[in-house]
């Protein structure tokens, strides 16, 4: 299996995304899977579950601006919609007709962005603790984003709290946190381009899908949350359960935010059991 495959840039809107391609045989057909990683994280968060799916799915990781070693374009368009755009684009320009989603938070979000915009381009979603019923930023903040020193006041916020703090807000057992961890995690924030792309981000980002939109997303989805999850308590997956019509909820005791680092064993056999169910080439 190519375990480390070489990193790859495609442009989208003149803006490089990286990505990754995990595949055991290009002569083998076997469904797509391309994992969506979550807001100040990479597709190193995914390292853990591509190994244990491999074998069932071809994958492909990326990148979302301005994070990990996309490009961190002041212009670029930090929307979900605009990400959902990015997510087909990148399927059409690889001859994908369809394909297996695997959102973490924020890419959560915008897997069901995909599924709502795109519904035949998408196969089923597999949601892990996806952000859901936030809403925009409000006037006082979108107002507040202009002013020349934000970005500054952003940086000091995050160097203030820092990455093991956070990774320790998002992981119930912080025994896994590693050096590794806080170094890759770390690292695109070294760039001052970041705080500037993140002060965008939150002038772009429109909220979350509400309740009729979600109600008309038709796509099996599963649901996987923590129960310890403290930046998305695990009640907001009950209630997003509720308002999709064909969705399965899995909640995981003394996990928290970080799923796809924390219980990767539980997912991925969650994943492939799904399948197995459903289509007798997965077993």
């Amino acid at each position: 299996m190519n375990t480390k495959p070489k990193k790859q840039w495609f442009l989208f809107q003149n803006t490089n995304i990286c990505y990754q391609v995990y595949e055991l045989s290009p002569h083998k057909h076997k469904p797509t899977l391309i994992f969506i990683h979550g807001f100040l994280s990479s597709q190193y968060s995914f390292r853990k579950l591509v190994p244990l799916l491999n074998h069932y799915f071809d994958i492909i990781t990326l990148d979302l601006p301005p994070f990990g070693d996309s490009d961190r374009a002041k212009k670029f368009r930090y929307s979900y919609e605009n990400m959902s755009e990015l997510i087909i684009h990148f399927m059409d320009i690889h001859t994908i007709k369809s394909c297996y989603l695997a959102g973490h938070s924020l890419g959560g979000q915008i897997a069901l962005m995909c599924a709502y915009h795109y519904p035949d381009r998408i196969n089923r979603l597999f949601l892990m603790a996806p952000s859901s019923y936030m809403k925009k930023a409000s006037i006082g903040t979108y107002v507040f984003s202009w002013l020349p020193f934000f970005p500054f006041f952003l940086k000091r916020m995050f160097y203030r709290k820092g990455v093991y703090n956070i990774l320790q807000q998002c992981i119930s057992d912080t025994s896994l946190i590693t050096k590794d961890m806080i170094t890759t995690y770390a690292k695109p924030f070294l760039d001052k381009e970041m705080f500037i792309c993140l002060t965008k981000m939150i002038r772009d980002r429109e909220g979350d899908l509400d309740r009729t939109f979600l109600q008309s997303i038709q796509t099996k989805t599963d649901i996987f949350w923590g129960k310890e999850d403290e930046i998305l308590p695990a009640p907001i997956g009950y209630r997003l359960v509720q308002d999709l019509p064909n969705a399965t909820l899995h909640t995981y005791k003394y996990a928290g935010h970080l799923l796809p680092e924390e219980v990767p064993d539980r997912i991925s056999d969650q994943i492939i059991s799904v399948l197995s169910a459903s289509n007798s080439s997965f077993r």
